[in-house]
């Protein structure tokens, strides 16, 4: 098989071995043909052996690195940086062992970005799957499934072909579309990482739009008319998931110690970015971030403000003070037309993909087809390695 030297993915992994294995075939079966950096940093050992045999996926042209245990954030973005800093093509993406990546999407941002020196990122179309539980497959349901709902695209439609960088940044703030995955210049991403490593987030959610802010910063991003990558969503595991259970929502994380400093980072690292980029004063670059920034948490802070109304009660309490007479009664009118308010400043901001079962596979996206066929087969080539030793 002919591997195009202009590309490396480097699969990022901590744990969850049977999506890795999932991803392995997949990416064999339809044999990527790009150079795949492994950065393990979990502590199951079950996938050393395998990896280690280069028969069992005989397509894939691949290195594996295993890292020291991802106990802390510092030692991700630290694993992170070193396997960037490994990456010898002009060219990088990001992948997660949930998610399945359209060999004929990488090329075609690859190919758009070597076209484009003033572009930092490139991916089309991003799709998404759920694979409802199947108590049969054990504990394997969730990586495996008969029954599979499928959306066309999980993010909005559009791109950042700004010609300032707080042009595109504003843009990104607005209308949130994740560059994480996107195809990167290789260097641009080593630095982004850089830097995040160096501030060392504790919110790992807000930690994430460092590197993805840096990128827009960098150049335009293109958003092409292919389908290009297909994320799992609401997978067991994720980081995301775990970082809201641990510390909660947006008001939740906003009160621990560490988010003062968190944030007070975040923005100098892009106000210093913007200012560098476009020439412009720190101040009116700061400005800029500040100001993206409320417009970016503003849904989610309405969202936090809609459900607590709800849950406390004070909505049926404002109804029924609503309709006795007095002062109190037109205070609490003014309450319910604030609460509608924000109910419907929570629908406005609201990208919702929308998802329908899979019923007829010629239905859907012939790229569809390989990954359809993985979920719904656990491979017994790969179940052999699940085993404990």
């Amino acid at each position: 098989m002919a591997i195009d030297q202009r590309l490396t993915i480097v699969l990022v992994l901590k744990g969850r071995v049977p999506f890795t294995f999932r991803w392995l075939r997949y990416s064999n079966n339809v044999h990527l043909p790009y150079r795949i950096l492994i950065a393990d940093g979990g502590e199951d050992c079950r996938l050393e052996k395998p990896l280690h045999d280069k028969q069992w996926y005989p397509q894939l042209d691949y290195d594996y690195i295993r890292y020291p245990f991802d106990a802390t954030y510092a030692e991700y973005y630290e694993k992170m940086v070193d396997a960037l800093s490994r990456v010898n093509t002009p060219f990088v993406a990001m992948a997660d062992n949930d998610d399945f990546f359209i060999p004929d999407g990488l090329r075609k941002s690859v190919d758009f970005l070597s076209r484009n020196p003033d572009y930092s990122s490139c991916s089309g179309t991003i799709a998404g799957i759920r694979i409802q539980p199947d108590s049969s497959l054990g504990n394997l349901s969730e990586v495996y499934g008969r029954k599979i709902d499928f959306c066309r695209s999980i993010y909005p439609p559009g791109a950042a072909i700004d010609d300032t960088a707080a042009q595109r940044v504003q843009r990104q703030f607005s209308t949130y579309r994740a560059n994480w995955y996107d195809v990167f210049r290789a260097g641009q991403a080593l630095e982004n990482f850089r830097a995040l490593r160096d501030l060392n987030p504790k919110d790992l959610i807000l930690a994430q739009h460092i590197p993805m802010l840096l990128g827009y910063v960098a150049g335009k991003v293109h958003r092409g008319p292919f389908l290009y990558l297909i994320r799992q969503m609401q997978g067991p595991g994720s980081s995301h998931r775990t970082e809201i259970a641990q510390k909660g929502d947006h008001f939740d994380r906003m009160l621990l110690e560490s988010w003062s400093r968190d944030f007070t980072g975040f923005l100098k690292v892009i106000t210093e970015a913007i200012s560098l980029k476009d020439g412009i004063n720190m101040d009116v670059a700061r400005i800029v971030v500040k100001q993206g920034y409320r417009t970016f948490m503003g849904p989610g802070v309405v969202a936090c403000l809609n459900e607590q109304s709800h849950s406390s009660g004070v909505r049926h309490f404002a109804e029924w003070l609503a309709s006795s007479s007095g002062v109190f009664a037109k205070l609490a009118r003014r309450l319910i037309a604030v609460m509608r308010f924000f109910r419907h400043m929570t629908k406005a901001f609201a990208f919702l993909p929308t998802y329908k079962k899979v019923c007829n596979i010629a239905s859907l996206p012939k790229e569809m087809e390989h990954v359809i066929s993985i979920l719904r087969s656990p491979d017994s080539g790969d179940a052999r390695f699940l085993v404990d030793d």
